[in-house]
């Protein structure tokens, strides 16, 4: 038997040889439903059609929960406790550290359920009996050697940029089996041992991304994209497990939906990033002859070109129909304002009321302010090789301010110099 996990809804070909082949197959899914549904035995997913489950916007791995949670319901009408003593409920409850990570790993709204979950399974990882968990804490610094968080609580800001990077690091650099064992590591060793190695597969990750989002820009400008309304590159070197983090990039950076190509094993492979204003998967299943298979979401994709011979011809078909799409919007990035705030009122007590407002993410926007007017009193570059601004300011009093402006001290991305500043 297969049982997928956050994927299997677009698969067909291989749904189809697995049922071939005399296996039994259960897709747990939450991406765009395909014109033709796979023949698996069950498909657990929120958005297929005649599904009557009323949250439509659960995470791959709430739904693959869903599937665990109906299994230990199912076990407990005939068996009080589990092999190993524990009750159901126990049991389901420390699941609910993992199904945090996934949804807010995964970017779906945190509302609704999605929310209920996450804000749960936050107070779960904060106790986690996981030893994977626990040393990937130790090791990413924000937590002991028990995996107990060193500073406040573990929130969606130390999940989505210190846990959640460090476990797709395996999948990127090598193989996302490292990241499975750690989380079923049975000894502290063990587990030590996995999460150093993740820790170092996403420091590299982090400087093949970064020499990668170089390699692109040059190749974006020498082919004088930038007009364009969907920007590409491709290099048959790329690594293709980053090629999502270098396509989020360039679109955070050109503020246009970009799509990265590579090769892997003799196919070319893409993923895409676009904005709220072009759907990359409704564009992608109005042109299905251009690939072997492809997925997604409205604003992400992944995708296999049937050949290399036809990548320009796919190209010019995306480009046109995101020049329709497109047509007459203004694409100008915004910074959405919630208040404008004298500098003086950011204390402890603003910090404390935010808090209730936890767990922040998608379409629960961490709250934004705007200061103007302000006195830089000095600025100095930190992190590696000075990629971030430290500025001193001052508002409207004497005290001075300490902030951080993450990516400005970098001179590909912001070519001001900030010693002339």
């Amino acid at each position: 038997m297969i049982i997928t996990c956050d994927c299997g809804i677009s698969n067909l070909p291989e749904i189809k040889a697995a049922k071939d082949a005399g296996m039994q197959v259960i897709i747990t899914d939450h991406h765009s439903i395909p014109a033709e549904l796979p023949p698996a035995d069950a498909i657990i997913h929120p958005k297929v059609p005649g599904e009557p489950y009323p949250d439509k916007g659960l995470a791959g791995g709430a739904v693959a929960f869903k599937l665990a949670a109906g299994l230990l319901k199912k076990h407990h009408e005939k068996t009080e406790l589990l092999p190993d003593g524990q009750t159901h409920e126990a049991f389901e409850k420390w699941l609910l550290d993992l199904v945090a990570i996934a949804t807010i790993g995964d970017m779906v709204p945190l509302v609704g359920e999605s929310r209920t979950l996450a804000r749960y399974g936050l107070t779960v990882l904060n106790k986690t009996r996981n030893l994977g968990l626990q040393k990937l804490c130790f090791i990413a610094g924000i937590g002991d050697e028990q995996g107990r968080p060193k500073r406040g609580s573990y929130d969606a800001t130390s999940v989505g940029f210190q846990i959640v990077p460090r476990l797709n690091a395996a999948g990127r650099m090598d193989h996302a089996n490292t990241a499975c064992a750690l989380l079923l590591a049975a000894s502290e060793e063990e587990a030590l041992k996995l999460a150093e190695q993740l820790n170092q597969n996403n420091l590299d990750r982090q400087k093949l991304t970064e020499n990668c989002v170089l390699e692109a820009r040059a190749q974006i400008k020498s082919t004088n994209q930038t007009e364009n309304p969907i920007i590409f590159a491709f290099n048959k070197n790329w690594t293709t497990g980053i090629l999502g983090l270098v396509s989020g990039k360039l679109k955070d950076e050109y503020g246009k939906p970009a799509i990265v190509l590579g090769i892997n094993d003799g196919e070319v492979v893409g993923s895409g990033r676009s904005i709220s204003e072009f759907s990359l998967i409704s564009a992608l299943q109005s042109m299905p002859e251009f690939f072997d298979k492809f997925g997604g979401h409205p604003q992400a994709c992944g995708l296999t070109l049937k050949s290399l011979d036809i990548m320009e011809e796919f190209q010019t078909a995306l480009i046109a129909k995101a020049k329709i799409e497109l047509a007459g919007k203004d694409l100008t990035p915004n910074i959405n304002i919630d208040a404008e705030v004298d500098l003086d009122e950011v204390n402890w007590k603003l910090f404390d009321l935010l808090q209730k407002f936890e767990p922040f993410g998608q379409n629960n926007e961490r709250p934004k302010y705007s200061a103007t007017n302000l006195t830089v009193v000095d600025i100095s570059p930190i992190g590696q090789d000075g990629k971030h601004l430290r500025l001193m300011v001052k508002h409207n009093s004497h005290l001075v301010r300490k902030t951080i402006a993450f990516g400005f001290g970098d001179p590909n991305r912001h070519p001001m110099n900030w010693k002339e500043v």
